[in-house]
């Protein structure tokens, strides 16, 4: 959602100085660059990628003018290379006029072909980012150089921000945000270096040089899309002095009003009375009737129609906008003297919120907290109820706003860090013959495991349901035969906090069991499910996120057949952990044995404390993860008595 911020600019006349984009161009005589060995290896290499955003006071009138100049250099070096940069793609939004566009290619014996302007086309509407001018790179072969330079005058916005990291590398970026006379501030993310000072002509400004960024690639316990380097900048009109605090204010009053209504809605208070038929419930009864109430009854409606937004719609369609929908909550949370904060924030795998720098972007995700519940209501999450934070949201900040339109940043967590956990107790069998395996499994799921079985079990389409028994029943195991499967609890609307979701089966199963001449292998290990690995040749570029913190216990009870005995039981035994500086445990993988008689236990306890690990602790975290996977792997033998 896009935050309508009104800010009145005081603009005067001013002496209008040369504008930078009318000096730049390209080299006369292109010529390839130099690259090392190991540029040289590369699929694609951006040799530069260069970007400049100017503001311009017109010596006539009163209109601010915009300029975004972007100008790139790549080599390619094989097709995969070549269908990377070969087409490229000009987003036309808030675009007024097209300056000048131009590309050209180099091949390796200095031939330049140029971009024959009639081929640009215009293409409507792509994947609903909007309409692009687009056209195709002509010349380009292994080893050539791709260099497009183009200017756009656009809309006057008064916020903007440009993505830096590419799938790609890049040898040398460049990035000038030249603001004149104009109050302009802009900011790099996750960059090696810091913007300085600089004058363009008379105009003053700030430069950003950036030398060998890695691509940024996709990664397991991740999120590199908002891990990205980026910069965001702000530029207002001559003689404004608007500040973060002012911006993040007005957001606060335009986005949350009707969010605190003085009177309730008269159909309201009677929902709210048939809801709630306990008035000395707590906080959490309540809010979570709410919350079921409302998913259950209204929509969410994607576009800008005022009237979804309007209470009185809202209540007589039961369809609302994401903003409109916070009403209904907020006339029922306050019938029911139910004590709620608004807060605003965004995806974490999208966009990191920084309180520090007011940037519209982080504007998306619209929650309700309820302080004395301590849990979160996600007005968008169908498949969710009141609960601790969504993982999309978990470890991003937020701007949580009281009843007086006070507002707070805090870094948004989880309370109960014991909140998502699994349980499983099996008791494992073999049939008289050694023909196939008998296992029976209970199963707890606890949190955000509970919330998004129920979820798939009452949301999903019937097919996808019954593939879900796989999941639940032993994954991995291919030829299993299920003979028993049992659910309880899988109702979306559980008053009781954290209630499991149970399943109870039985299966059997042949593969599992190999016969070895007169012995038996059991692969004992597959019968915890087909685990995660991490493992990647190169290196991690991302710090490691989990969608949340978790605990697994098994206990797996393995009845050996009276005329056998086992071996190879040192496979059962592994232990990886990962500790932090005064030695205590962040996350731990451990399984081990002990026999009585003819039953052999195994437990296991592996459990992840944190949701965040800085990416030097990658190799101890990986360790973690991977023991798991070895654990699948651990057989053991079961050979005759003597």
């Amino acid at each position: 959602m896009r935050a309508i911020i009104a800010i009145i600019l005081c603009l005067c006349t001013s002496q209008a100085f040369s504008q930078y984009y009318k000096e730049y161009d390209w080299a006369k005589k292109p010529t390839l660059h130099e690259l090392t060995e190991k540029e040289a290896n590369e699929s694609s290499i951006a040799i530069l990628e260069k970007y400049v955003v100017e503001y311009v006071v017109p010596e006539f009138g009163n209109k601010l003018q915009k300029f975004e100049t972007t100008h790139t250099i790549a080599r390619v070096h094989d097709e995969k290379g070549i269908k990377t940069h070969n087409t490229v793609y000009i987003s036309m939004y808030d675009v007024l006029n097209i300056v000048d566009i131009k590309a050209r290619t180099i091949t390796p014996d200095g031939k330049v072909t140029m971009l024959n302007k009639d081929n640009i086309k215009e293409v409507k509407n792509v994947e609903e980012y909007g309409d692009f001018k687009i056209f195709a790179i002509e010349g380009a072969e292994k080893d050539s150089e791709i260099e497009v330079l183009y200017t756009l005058e656009k809309e006057y916005s008064a916020f903007g921000r440009e993505t830096l990291q590419k799938s790609y590398p890049i040898k040398r970026l460049e990035y000038h945000f030249i603001h004149g006379e104009l109050p302009g501030r802009v900011k790099a993310y996750r960059a090696e270096s810091s913007f300085e000072n600089r004058t363009y002509g008379k105009s003053a400004g700030k430069q950003l040089i950036l030398e060998n960024i890695v691509p940024m690639i996709e990664e397991e316990y991740a999120t590199p899309k908002s891990n990205k380097t980026y910069v965001a900048y702000q530029c207002f009109g001559p003689g404004t002095n608007v500040t973060d605090d002012m911006l993040w204010s007005n957001v606060v009053t335009n986005i949350t009003q009707g969010m605190f209504p003085s009177t309730v809605h008269p159909e309201i208070a009677k929902i709210a009375k048939n809801i709630i038929k306990d008035e000395n419930a707590d906080d959490f009864t309540k809010a979570f009737l709410i919350d079921d109430y409302v998913k259950t009854n209204y929509t969410i409606v994607q576009n800008n129609n005022e009237q979804l937004s309007d209470i009185d719609y809202i209540v007589k369609n039961k369809s609302a906008s994401d903003l409109g929908i916070i009403k209904v909550y907020s006339h029922l949370l306050e019938a029911a003297k139910v004590e709620y904060l608004p807060v605003i924030t965004s995806d974490v795998y999208e966009h990191k919120f920084d309180s520090e720098f007011f940037n519209p972007v982080a504007l998306r995700e619209f929650l309700i907290y309820i302080p004395k519940a301590f849990k979160y209501i996600t007005p968008n999450r169908v498949d969710y109820r009141l609960s601790e934070i969504p993982p999309n949201i978990l470890g991003n900040t937020g701007i949580f706003v009281n009843n007086k339109k006070q507002f707070s940043f805090y870094k948004i967590l989880q309370k109960d860090q014991d909140y998502s956990r699994v349980v499983r107790n099996m008791n494992i069998s073999f049939e008289d013959e050694m023909e196939y395996v008998q296992i029976e499994q209970n199963q707890e799921y606890y949190g955000h495991w509970a919330m998004n079985n129920r979820a798939y079990l009452n949301l999903a389409p019937e097919q996808a349901i019954k593939e879900f028994e796989d999941y639940l029943t032993g994954s991995g195991i291919e030829d299993k035969v299920v003979k028993k499967y049992e659910i309880k609890h899988k109702e979306m609307l559980q008053l009781e906090y954290n209630k499991p979701f149970l399943v109870n089966s039985a299966i059997t199963s042949e593969s599992l069991l190999e016969e070895a001449g007169d012995s038996y292998i059991f692969q004992v290990g597959k019968v915890i499910g087909t685990q995660s690995e991490l493992y990647q040749e190169t290196k991690r570029v991302n710090p490691i996120q989990m969608q949340y913190p978790n605990r697994y216990n098994y206990e797996i009870v393995v009845n050996i057949p009276q005329d056998y005995e086992i071996e190879g039981l040192e496979s059962l035994i592994i232990m990886k952990e990962l500790l932090d500086e005064e030695g205590n445990q962040k996350c731990k993988f451990e399984s081990n044995y002990k026999i009585n008689g003819n039953k052999l236990t195994i437990t296991i306890e592996e459990f992840y404390k944190e949701f965040e690990y800085d990416i030097a602790e990658y190799e101890g975290f990986r360790e973690v993860i991977n023991a798991a996977s070895d654990f699948n792997k651990a057989a053991i033998l079961m050979t005759p008595k003597e």
